[in-house]
């Protein structure tokens, strides 16, 4: 029978991929039904979503915590952070690199100008 919902495709980064790959295995989910529990996490997370357990009915939330501690998960604050502190060296680096070229231009344009 058709689905009056539309389907939608997801291709994750190869780490996204790796991650949700470990979480199916360890709660012996399909990709379909994990991927559907994070976006429906982050939406909550967000604010955006009120709380609704329609996709988590059949997921005891008691073992995925036991089972989550079992494996040995880097810390979310601490991801971030290095993320941030990534992205903001990172903007570092293209405006050092930035100015540097404005540098060798506006000598160019001296040279040039002699």
């Amino acid at each position: 029978m058709p689905s009056s919902r539309k389907r939608i495709g997801f291709l994750p980064s190869a780490e996204v991929q790796v991650l949700i790959d470990k979480l199916c295995k360890l709660h012996k989910l399909s990709q379909s039904k994990v991927t559907g529990i994070l976006v429906e996490e982050a939406l909550i997370s967000r604010g955006y979503l009120l709380i609704n357990k329609s996709i988590t009915k059949n997921f005891d939330k008691t073992n995925v915590l036991e089972s989550d501690q079992e494996y040995n998960y880097e810390n979310n604050n601490d991801y971030l952070k290095k993320l941030s502190i990534k992205k903001d060296v990172s903007m570092i680096n293209e405006f050092i690199e930035y100015k540097l070229f404005k540098q060798i231009m506006s000598q160019n344009n001296d040279n040039e100008s002699l």
